[in-house]
């Protein structure tokens, strides 16, 4: 239960994007957030959802310290399909090139309706493909999306191959020797290209060169002609010479995909620490003034109010319990603070036991309210320290409507002076 009311806070804290506050930061926030979420309160349900939510944005998030090697690898997937679809449009047209030059090659010894037939199903298959391009860049997927059209690329790549395998043994002359090599050149030729252009998935091109060759290459063998044999032979080397070479190259642009993707999640992580407070999960000072100054500059209707607060006593925590003790009472302060304020308000740790929240608000009374709550909020919530809860309350200071961040602080730190010295445990205000 604990577990999952701490899940649920850093949901909170980590899924908010105070007005005005960078995107990349928010984004960040918002996967870390979403990933201890799913992984504290154990529930396939929101497992799913966080992957639809974070996964789906393009990028692999660390969890516990550990890559998620399923998200990495649905990454590299979704990147290799991308560059499918980028590089293999023009194939389509070159397909239907070479399928002229090999009709313009038999024409004189062959059936001119058979011709015609096989070259008008590869046109078919052809504009098939084309629609499928066309439908996947209106779509225009992103990331793992692009995982969707992996199955009717596949499908519409077959297709063509077969076209290309099976008709060449259907339309290829079975008295001439020398046209059946020059077709055979030609599927040759049809299988290199595809290394070239497939090459980024490593089974659509084994697939590829395998439907182009192998028919024509079963037919060789069927002819008992010394010529139509090494011909079959030296295919069946080609493959082999293929398959080494493919998984290779796939090996390595694998290896590329996931170094960029190993990259931005370690500048990401790298991000979020810089902002945040290794104690408490909070925005450290650093990140309360950045984002602070954006939301400042995007204050729109109402006024900006700041509530400084700081831990009674708190040194008799550490004295009395010790300063694990302490950590865990600090981390609780967060927590609760969290669970008080708006989804728009700006929380962070100062530094020590000193907090900060900025927030928009309709005047200083609503300010001065929401610190009130925070303050109830503290003073009736055990913290879980082990053994036992401990108790403890702070004292808040709140100003509005300042023409800086520095001023507010300023006259927000003057109000907690102010309320420490009047016996603590209380919210005064300064005017604002």
């Amino acid at each position: 239960m604990v577990q999952i009311r701490l899940g649920i806070a850093k949901f909170a804290m980590f899924g908010r994007k105070p007005p005005g506050m960078a995107e990349s930061h928010a984004r960040t926030g918002i996967q870390f957030g979403l990933a201890e979420f799913a992984m504290m309160t154990n529930q396939s349900e929101l497992k799913e959802d966080w992957d639809k939510d974070v996964r789906g944005k393009g990028e692999y998030v660390i969890t516990s310290d550990r890559t998620d090697i399923n998200a990495m690898d649905r990454l590299v997937l979704a990147d290799k399909l991308q560059l499918l679809y980028q590089q293999s449009f023009p194939a389509i047209f070159a397909s239907l090139f070479t399928g002229i030059l090999v009709c313009a090659a038999l024409w004189q010894v062959q059936d001119h309706h058979l011709l015609l037939t096989w070259y008008g199903i590869l046109a078919f298959s052809a504009v098939i493909r084309g629609l499928l391009f066309i439908r996947y860049w209106y779509a225009n997927p992103d990331r793992e999306d692009v995982l969707r059209w992996e199955k009717p690329y596949f499908i519409s790549l077959l297709a063509s191959s077969l076209t290309w395998g099976i008709g060449a043994v259907l339309i290829v002359p079975a008295h001439s020797l020398l046209h059946q090599v020059v077709v055979f050149l030609f599927l040759v030729g049809m299988a290199g290209g595809a290394i070239a252009v497939y090459s980024a998935h490593r089974l659509m091109t084994l697939a590829t060169i395998c439907c182009v060759l192998l028919p024509m290459s079963i037919w060789f063998l069927f002819q008992w002609q010394l010529i139509s044999l090494l011909l079959a032979l030296g295919t069946m080397l080609f493959l082999v010479t293929v398959v080494k070479a493919g998984a290779v190259l796939s090996l390595a642009m694998d290896q590329s995909f996931r170094l960029g993707h190993e990259l931005e999640a370690a500048r990401a992580a790298a991000e979020h620490r810089a902002h945040r407070d290794a104690l408490t999960g909070l925005y450290n000072r650093r990140a309360f003034y950045e984002l602070g100054h954006d939301m400042l500059l995007s204050v729109g209707d109402g006024v900006m109010a700041m509530i400084v607060a700081d831990l009674d006593y708190f040194k008799r925590v550490n004295d009395t319990w010790g300063h694990p003790a302490g950590d865990r009472v600090l981390a609780g302060v967060g927590e609760i603070y969290l669970g008080s304020l708006r989804n728009d308000d700006l929380c962070a740790r100062l530094g020590g036991e000193e907090f900060g929240v900025l927030l928009r608000v309709d005047n200083l009374k609503q300010a001065c309210g929401i610190a009130e709550e925070l303050r109830l909020c503290l003073e009736n919530t055990g913290i879980d320290c082990g053994k036992e809860k401990l108790f403890v309350t702070a004292s808040f200071g709140v100003a509005a409507g300042g023409d800086s961040l520095d001023e507010l602080f300023h006259e927000a730190d003057a109000a907690l002076y102010l309320a420490k010295e009047n016996g603590r445990n209380r919210v005064e205000q300064m005017p604002g």
